[in-house]
């Protein structure tokens, strides 16, 4: 996207219900951050003149701040990819804010947001951390209600100003968003700035602490989701696919033979999130659930993902029962780990998740869909690591076929486990002759095919998919037959 600079002026609005304790009175900013993504925003400008500010009043402000300007945002940006409404983000580039004042100018390029994200700007692959905006269309607690005219506000940029502002006679606030690479999915997909324009405020004290407090958006942003049995030091979160979508791995679980290849056998939806400390990996976390078993066999569900060789640490499983916070008998389990992660995170999918007098759970047409398991994994890192030293997603979720002894990898992958009855598989074979695989990943809004219906009956362009080794039909499993899958949407398997 091309910037082009704007001019926004500031403008105030007097909260018709002053908060308890609030010496001043929070500013209504007249122009906008266009969807450009950059302003020169005048603090002097009202958007109503006659509430043009003073510099009397700016100090006021300032000095009722702790010595700093606490600018609001509400951040308005199109609810698509993994922005919704009820969690949107921008990120900041640069905020400069210059004063003058008795004939001299002062340059102000310290800033701060309450989150940080750890990004590629746009035509890079390499992350740095920048400070982020977080907000949710809608109501905050800055709204008409607490007189704020028609306008909500999510987030703010505190800059500390170390000098009085009784005699400014000027004071301009340029603003530049990141333009991030997007190529790259989340978090890039998330922070990008896609509409707009992002109306401005001026705060006091307390609608400033007020509007961090409530945190608008964040609980469901990348990057910034605390989890609770994580000990180690953490400022951001980065997540794989993202904050709020998993991979689907399916299997056809009689390898090597192709059998009746409905791909139901047992369905699995995970994700991957990583605790940066600066630019590092700190932690790790996987959130996964049991979607669908359609096998007589029974599986253990592994996720290995690749590490260097000195990583080490210590996690915590969880395994819930289904939409319940109560664990299984034995859970939470402890465990150690050195060099790759490679756990076993599902034991015993038949016991699991079954239903009374069925074979099956969630892939026959005339049966009622019912909630499997939830997983999670909290890992701690015993030294950092570098995102960069880390293997790239969907990383290796791996079946191990108790009743046959055989393990079944995504066809990049080699098998792992020395019990298993092909312990020496390299990487490539998990395929018939044929060229078809017994592992799938494809995106959480994917259905099943219905039990005994073949992938590719179900899926008619899956044939050209395989037959071109990839290189065609890449979207095969968005377009089914909707008389031959099992209709199990993420709003019913994801349950908490």
């Amino acid at each position: 996207m091309s910037r082009i600079f704007l001019s926004l002026l500031l403008t105030t609005f007097v909260l018709s219900m002053p908060l308890a304790g609030a010496t001043e009175q929070s500013v209504l900013l007249k122009d906008t951050i266009s969807q450009n993504g950059s302003g020169s925003i005048d603090l002097f400008k009202a958007k109503q003149k006659k509430n043009d500010l003073s510099a009397a009043d700016l100090e006021a402000i300032r000095a009722e701040n702790d010595g700093a300007l606490v600018i609001a945002v509400d951040v308005n940006e199109a609810a698509n990819g993994t922005e919704k409404a009820s969690s949107q983000g921008v990120a900041i580039e640069s905020a400069v804010l210059t004063i003058i004042s008795d004939g001299n100018s002062f340059t102000f390029t310290e800033f701060s947001t309450p989150t940080q994200s750890v990004l590629a700007k746009e035509g890079s692959t390499v992350r740095s951390k920048y400070f982020t905006l977080i907000g949710r269309t809608g109501s905050s607690s800055l709204t008409p209600n607490s007189g704020w005219g028609g306008t909500s506000f999510d987030a703010v940029i505190t800059i500390p100003v170390n000098i009085a502002l009784d005699n400014a006679a000027s004071a301009v606030l340029d603003i530049f968003f990141l333009e991030t690479n997007t190529s790259l999915g989340d978090p890039e997909a998330f922070y990008d700035f896609t509409a707009g324009p992002e109306d401005l405020a001026l705060l006091s004290k307390a609608d400033a602490d007020t509007l961090t407090a409530e945190a608008p958006g964040q609980s469901e942003a990348p990057l910034v989701i605390t989890q609770g049995q994580i000990e180690n030091t953490t400022d951001s979160w980065v997540y794989y696919p993202s904050s709020v979508e998993y991979y689907i791995a399916a299997y056809e679980d009689n390898y090597p033979a192709k059998s009746d290849y409905d791909f139901n056998d047992l369905v699995v939806g995970y994700r991957v999130g990583y605790g940066m400390d600066g630019d590092k990996v700190s932690s790790l976390i996987v959130y996964g659930y049991l979607i669908a078993r359609g096998s007589g066999y029974t599986h253990d569900w592994y996720l290995h993902i690749g590490l260097p060789g000195e990583a080490s640490g210590e996690g915590t499983l969880n395994l819930f029962k289904p939409d319940s916070v109560e664990q299984e008998s034995g859970y939470p389990k402890s465990f150690s780990q050195t060099g790759s992660f490679d756990q076993r995170l599902v034991q015993g999918t038949k016991a699991l998740m079954q239903i009374p007098g069925k074979e099956f759970a969630n892939t026959e047409s005339d049966s009622s869909l019912i909630k499997g398991h939830k997983f999670s994994v909290a890992f701690d890192f015993d030294m950092p690591l570098e995102l960069s030293s880390i293997a790239l997603p969907p990383y290796d979720p791996y079946l191990y076929v108790n009743n046959t002894g055989y393990e079944i990898h995504l066809p990049e992958h080699s098998s792992r486990m020395g019990i298993s009855v092909n312990n020496a598989e390299v990487a490539g074979g998990f395929k018939n002759s044929q060229g078809y695989p017994f592992a799938v990943i494809i995106p959480d809004d994917w259905e099943p095919p219905l039990e005994r219906v073949d992938l590719g009956e179900a899926y008619s362009t899956f044939l050209g998919y395989v037959t071109s080794d990839g290189e065609q039909e890449a979207s095969w499993y968005t377009a089914p037959s909707q008389t031959k899958i099992k209709g199990i949407g993420k709003a019913f398997w994801k349950w908490d």
